[in-house]
């Protein structure tokens, strides 16, 4: 329950004589609030690192028959970044993840690694990326020095140092006391473990983790956090995920998707700043104006059609309606939020709104 809802004044309707139409057509949100609610003033702690760049995508785009998963993603990785990529279950995370470690070309598009095109050099092209699918790609019938073994030769690591390397990906992702169980009798916090162990083995520059927390305790979480903190200022790390207060303790950037949609990319840092403001809003028509112009608007998203949030250090209730009103946009309804992205997903979680109610009080109730 937003903790504004019974004070009138943290809310205001500005005009009720316009409704919605298609309104958006959100999947349902599948972890309990708890899992995912951010704790207040927990942001990473990582500075970004404006350059080498260490992996470039451009416009990619992925369809399923008639059915398009990405339309037209674009963004940079740098060096000694952790990017969060959030979205609710089937927005498109796994398949643009796949498509970044190579395992799916896509329609159109690139994927620049360092100085390779991604799937014009596939095979020097992975050298450089460890990959952890969201289902663990190990073979169960294996002990699990025996499978890292196993993959450090499928990385080509040099045969006189695959000890060593195995060695030291056991210590690093706690497997040493399963180090000669069969890997199929192990608990499904370990095998995700050994997912990631296989993902890290041959240091590479870019690490790809899908749902690395699927099946882990509280206890195992905190070491996954403090692994994927530890790797070294030229390692980048895309970290998806749907638990919020994962990625505001590993990323220091987050990107999201909807729908195949990119609706967000920017420093987690900016988003979770105190000093910012943050507002939904309900205008009549948005068509191809965005509210990311107005002055003052840190960042602005928008949810649906005619549904926004945006936050920025200096905007207020009153001015972001006199900027709409100067640009010929009627805003319907201004409403006061306390966070920004758990506002975000709670919007794009939100079952369809009708097309015939007029917007209310109770509109601004969680």
């Amino acid at each position: 329950m937003n903790k504004n809802a019974d004070n009138p004044t943290a809310n205001e309707v500005v005009d009720n004589t316009s409704t919605i139409s298609d309104p958006h057509q959100a999947k349902g949100w599948t972890e309990s609030s708890s899992d995912w609610i951010s704790p207040p003033g927990t942001i990473a702690n990582k500075s970004h690192t404006p350059e080498p760049i260490a992996l470039q995508a451009n416009n990619l785009t992925v369809s399923y028959g008639k059915h398009q998963v990405l339309s037209s993603v674009s963004f940079t990785l740098f060096q000694g970044d952790t990017l969060g990529l959030l979205g609710l279950n089937g927005a498109g995370k796994s398949t643009l993840l796949k498509v970044l470690s190579g395992a799916l070309a896509p329609d159109q598009g690139t994927v620049q690694i360092g100085d390779d095109e991604l799937f014009e050099n596939i095979i020097a092209s992975r050298m450089n990326i460890g990959y952890a699918p969201d289902k663990p790609a190990i073979y169960p019938e294996f002990r699990v020095t025996e499978y890292l073994h196993f993959i450090a030769r499928m990385r080509r690591i040099d045969r006189r140092n695959i000890k060593a390397s195995v060695d030291q990906i056991v210590e690093r992702c706690a497997l040493g006391e399963v180090r000669n169980r069969i890997i199929g009798n192990l608990s499904t916090g370990y095998q995700q473990r050994i997912n990631i162990a296989q993902a890290l083995i041959h240091s590479p520059k870019i690490l790809i983790l899908d749902e690395p927390a699927n099946g882990l305790d509280p206890v195992q979480l905190m070491e996954i956090r403090e692994l994927v903190s530890s790797l070294t200022p030229e390692q980048a790390t895309v970290f998806s995920s749907h638990l919020l207060p994962e990625v505001n303790s590993i990323c220091n950037r987050v990107m999201l998707i909807d729908n195949g949609q990119q609706i967000l990319d920017a420093p987690l840092e900016s988003l979770a700043d105190k000093r910012n403001s943050s507002f939904e809003v309900h205008i009549t028509s948005d068509s191809d104006f965005n509210l990311n112009e107005l002055p003052g608007v840190t960042h602005a998203c928008r949810t649906a059609t005619g549904h926004w949030l945006v936050t920025g250090e200096s905007i207020t209730r009153e001015n972001i309606k006199t900027m709409l009103q100067s640009r010929g946009q009627q805003a319907i309804q201004i409403t006061a939020t306390d966070n920004y992205l758990e506002s975000l997903f709670r919007q794009l979680a939100a079952p369809s709104r009708s097309e015939n109610s007029a917007p209310d009080q109770q509109d601004s109730e969680i």
